[in-house]
């Protein structure tokens, strides 16, 4: 980072530390919070369940809208509205006893999401940097956001073994508010570096666009339903807790590696084609971990996936800057992250009613190891500046 001024410097940690933030209150928190909400107030898993669905598609059917609003006003405003939103929102859930609330609280979080999650943190680097300080950017935002879960999920347990439901939402809600002036702080204001004088041209999404966002939405089915069930398949098939725990834990930590060795092999593979080799990881590894009954498949293909599913989230920014101008950057991600994020809101309901129906969780590993395949197919033909 010593190559960058000093304004891109704060920038960039502004934004790794509102997305680890909002990462970590808004989504990884939710589980334990749900536990919590539904032993103190007799509710069911439904309807904690449902609520968050909900904010999970608000941030969706949002993406396009921020997406442009972003290329048009750029960030300050609209991502410290974000935190804002996000600490509305737990004040909300904290004071609130009944159902209406608790969702209308969740759909505040769900605007929330669409403004300080990865989308919105991408549009907002890629309007002030460009090039390869872009890409170490995006690194440095990544590897510091993805020990969100890791900070925040042992942070969660704690709180509300000490402070309750209600003084564990009020804390989250305060941290939120706080990031209300981290992104205020580090986001430039005034006009962005990448304006031009004429009105852009709108986006419009060609054949190459559909084909990347299909790529994407399978690639997150996949990445989901393989997070859903890991855990879950390793206790059914007899390991015990503490084991089970400890290789759930290394999917999530190989993504680091994972997106170390993209920006490495980025400028000798190409974006394009280290997207489809990412795509046919995913689909390995959901393959290997079909032998649940054999430990050492069992890590490997824990191993494989994880450090293509932590190397996507660089990849979908990468192939988006180089096919399109950073005057549609947001519109183009906006468009993009919607299907993503339905596709991420609907599988846990997918995964749920066929593993009801099969009885079984290969099945769906091998349905999800084809859709794998079939996101590199839609990339396949492509050259490292796309196809």
């Amino acid at each position: 980072m010593a190559q960058l001024s000093v304004g891109q410097r704060s920038l960039v940690g502004a934004l790794a530390v509102l997305t680890t933030v909002g990462y970590g209150a808004l989504y990884y928190a939710q589980p334990l919070l749900a536990v919590a909400v539904e032993q103190e107030r007799g509710w069911t898993r439904a309807q904690t369940g449902l609520a968050f669905t909900l904010a999970l598609l608000v941030s969706a059917f949002l993406a396009p809208l921020v997406g442009r609003a972003l290329d048009e006003k750029g960030g300050r405003k609209l991502l410290s509205l974000g935190a804002l939103s996000g600490s509305l929102a737990f004040l909300l859930l904290a004071f609130t006893s009944s159902s209406l609330p608790f969702v209308f609280g969740w759909l505040l979080a769900g605007v929330a999401m669409a403004l300080v999650f990865y989308e919105a943190a991408f549009t907002v680097l890629g309007q002030q940097m460009q090039g390869a300080a872009r890409t170490r950017a995006t690194l440095t935002i990544t590897l510091v956001a993805g020990l969100a879960s890791t900070i925040f999920v042992p942070l969660t347990t704690a709180s509300l073994g000490h402070f309750g439901l209600r003084g564990t939402f009020l804390g989250l809600a305060a941290l939120l508010l706080l990031m209300v002036g981290v992104a205020w702080w580090g986001i430039p204001a005034g006009e962005r570096p990448d304006k031009v004088q004429t009105t852009p041209q709108a986006f419009q999404p060609d054949r190459r666009f559909h084909r990347l966002t299909l790529a994407f939405t399978l690639a997150r089915v996949v990445t989901v339903g393989i997070g859903l069930q890991l855990a879950p398949m390793l206790l059914a098939a007899g390991e015990n807790p503490a084991l089970a725990a400890t290789l759930t834990g290394l999917l999530g930590l190989a993504a680091l590696p994972g997106r170390v060795l993209f920006v490495s092999l980025l400028g000798r593979v190409g974006a394009w084609r280290l997207t489809r080799a990412l795509c046919l990881q995913l689909a390995l590894g959901s393959l290997l971990l079909c032998f649940r009954d054999h430990l050492a498949p069992i890590v490997l293909g824990i191993i494989v996936f994880g450090l293509a599913s932590g190397a996507l989230t660089l990849a979908r920014a990468e192939v988006l800057t180089q096919g399109y101008p950073a005057q549609m950057f947001g519109a183009a991600n906006g468009h993009l992250a919607r299907p993503v994020n339905l596709a991420q809101a609907l599988t846990p309901l997918g995964m749920g009613l066929l593993l009801t129906f099969t009885g079984d969780c290969v099945p769906s590993l091998l349905l999800l190891a084809l859709l794998g395949l079939g996101a590199a197919w839609m990339l396949g033909g492509g050259s490292g500046n796309g196809p």
